[in-house]
């Protein structure tokens, strides 16, 4: 009798174990683990409120700022404008993907999330991820890969692909392009918003009228980070979780702050 209580025992802890580790991205096990460097800056009132945990935005750098001087990321989009003065009520996590590599290439978010959770209070529930060329393409790459790990997201100038249409369904998503882009053509955002338009209840696109590639004062845009902080994800307990073997993709449920959901998409023509 001792030996099949231990049993049954071993057994709870194995599946309590095996459900604690679904949390990582199911996709994400088949890349190399690899911690990228990264910039990182806290809201201003971070040490004011001891008690407060707060939510994080990923922010995915174009091309140009690889490699390994993080100071080439300071020249711009968010971590220029936050070197400059701008204040928002995000911890904001910058990483730089080596020369010779992109978004896609390696898992390189789970250990950079992991230690900065570990030196940090970040809001679970209220992880963002954005990014601009290369990193709009990483920002729908990245989100496909892990459906229930971002809150929301804001891919600009960037691409993806039509077949994570499903995945990409139930988080929020606002997506910037400019008409006159002569480096990725906004028809590779419009045929994602496209197959998004019946899926996704909180998706909402900006067309930036004679706006060419870069479009990265959009993370000056204080209206963005108004948005994202709308959204956040319905954590459940690891016993309400189902089993891994049984978890197709996320059984996180984005939920909208307040309540009320979007009524329908909102695309918008923008000029300069």
């Amino acid at each position: 009798m001792k030996n099949i209580k231990t049993y049954i025992y071993f057994c709870i802890i194995l599946l309590i174990s095996m459900s604690i580790s679904s949390q990582k991205a199911n996709a994400s096990a088949a890349l190399k683990k690899v911690k990228y460097n990264y910039l990182i800056s806290v809201p201003e009132d971070y040490d004011k409120e001891p008690g407060k945990k707060w939510p994080v935005i990923f922010y995915l750098h174009g091309r140009h700022a690889s490699g390994t001087n993080l100071k080439s990321l300071e020249r711009y989009g968010l971590p220029y404008y936050l070197k400059t003065g701008k204040k928002i009520d995000f911890i904001v996590v910058s990483p730089q993907c080596p020369w010779g590599k992109n978004w896609s290439s390696e898992d390189w978010f789970n250990p950079v999330y992991d230690e900065v959770a570990s030196k940090l209070r970040v809001d679970d529930a209220r992880i963002y991820l954005i990014g601009m060329s290369m990193g709009g393409f990483g920002t729908w790459s990245l989100a496909n890969r892990m459906p229930d790990r971002f809150a929301a997201i804001s891919p600009m100038c960037g691409a993806g692909d039509v077949k994570w249409a499903d995945n990409l369904s139930k988080i929020p998503t606002w997506v910037f392009h400019g008409t006159a882009d002569n480096q990725i053509p906004i028809s590779r955002s419009e045929v994602m918003v496209k197959a998004l338009e019946k899926k996704n209840a909180n998706l909402k696109y900006s067309r930036l009228v004679n706006q060419g590639h870069d479009i990265s004062k959009q993370f000056n845009n204080d209206d963005l980070y108004a948005w994202l902080k709308q959204f956040s994800l319905e954590r459940k307990q690891f016993w309400e979780e189902p089993l891994p073997f049984l978890k197709m993709i996320a059984a996180k449920k984005v939920t909208v702050h307040p309540p009320e959901r979007q009524k329908s998409n909102a695309i918008a023509s923008v000029r300069d």
